[in-house]
């Protein structure tokens, strides 16, 4: 799970841009993303490059299996599945 709060609108734009190349918006800064390490490490470089770190955060949450068996969701949408996607 990443979370994100970035104060500036073009750059918060960029990140989530960046974030849906790994992954599935679940909430307005918040992705599920299905990632191996080589898949994070890229992810957190290329969002680095988009971040003010005097402003902006980005928190990586990595789950288990427990702990994803785990997740209780109250209101529509489900937990989404380790989906391909295509980086560009």
């Amino acid at each position: 799970m990443i979370c994100f709060d970035v104060a500036d609108p073009r750059r918060l734009r960029r990140i989530a841009n960046e974030l849906e190349n790994y992954g599935q918006r679940v909430q307005r800064s918040v992705f599920e993303c299905w990632l191996d390490d080589p898949d994070l490490f890229e992810l957190k470089r290329r969002a680095a490059g988009h971040l003010d770190m005097t402003e902006d955060q980005i928190r990586y949450y990595r789950l288990c299996a427990k702990d994803v068996a785990r997740i209780i969701i109250d209101g529509p949408g489900t937990l989404t599945g380790d989906i391909s996607y295509t980086i560009s």
